[in-house]
């Protein structure tokens, strides 16, 4: 059985990828370009095209592929119903989906619409909805963090259910290594704990031992500087909706479906500072 990894440049690709090596599982990766990946990882990885922008590179990456980790990526003009097609018509036998959390009572957004593209294909299927990633942190909040030592971004005083990227690749990798135990199902993977940002901000202060604080900027006033410090208008408007429902007190919610598929604990925010905290020195 080979996994076909998409997002593979990514957190969450990466680290399933890791998870996949460890079980000794088959799997491959998908990236946009080959050469560029295989410059910066070496011969580690085995690496194929895939663009969902490009039906023509479908098939090929779909060669000898029993089961996908499947991310919507960023970009315009994405085939994905082509690509569930294809991957159909190829017999591919399990789609793990990575979505976000309540993904299921948001019909606005990408997920939900792909969730029940996935659904009608007919193709087994385990949607693992992720909470916040604590991984953000390391990702596009780490400039300020390093360079200003403060968390920047418009969340309000609100609670989220933070999650570490490599326990939802614990939950993707078995999915894979047990297809027919999670067959259909969909699981809310979060950490124990909802924080607000400024706790967030205190546990980084102690773990560090820098000073970290949490600004708690308005929308108006992130855009702003976001915009006059070059960021694209784009992103910084996808950064603004990933915290409004934590503003709003909508992203409180905790579960304990890592704890019911795994047999173990989630990992503490403390953990994830503690073990990447190079990022932020």
């Amino acid at each position: 059985m080979t996994v076909l990894v998409t997002g593979f440049t990514g957190n969450s690709g990466y680290e399933v990828a890791q998870s996949l090596r460890n079980k000794g599982l088959l799997f491959k990766c998908a990236v946009r370009n080959t050469e560029k990946a295989i410059k910066h990882y070496g011969n580690k990885y085995d690496f194929v095209a895939l663009d969902f922008a490009d039906p023509d590179t479908f098939k090929r990456a779909l060669q000898g592929v029993n089961q996908i980790f499947l991310m919507y990526p960023p970009g315009g003009s994405l085939r994905f119903a082509e690509f569930l097609e294809q991957a159909k018509q190829m017999e591919v036998q399990h789609i793990t989906y990575l979505s976000v959390k309540d993904a299921q009572f948001l019909p606005f957004i990408h997920h939900y619409k792909n969730e029940k593209l996935i659904r009608k294909s007919g193709i087994p299927y385990t949607f693992v909805r992720a909470g916040y990633f604590m991984q953000n942190l390391n990702d596009f909040l780490r400039e300020e963090i390093k360079e200003n030592r403060r968390i920047f971004v418009p969340a309000g005083k609100g609670k989220t259910s933070f999650v570490d990227v490599r326990d939802l690749a614990e939950v993707v990798s078995l999915s894979f290594q047990d297809p027919q135990l999670h067959k259909n199902k969909a699981y809310t993977i979060t950490g124990s704990e909802a924080l607000n940002f400024s706790q967030v901000a205190e546990k980084m202060t102690h773990v560090l031992r820098v000073a970290i604080s949490y600004t708690n900027p308005s929308a108006k006033d992130f855009k702003q500087y976001m915009v006059s410090h070059g960021k694209d208008k784009g992103f910084i408007n996808v950064v603004v909706g990933i915290h409004f429902p934590t503003k709003l007190g909508l992203a409180k919610g905790v579960t304990s479906d890592y704890q019911k598929v795994t047999g173990k604990q989630p990992r503490k925010i403390e953990t994830y500072i503690h073990d990447y905290q190079n990022f932020w020195k």
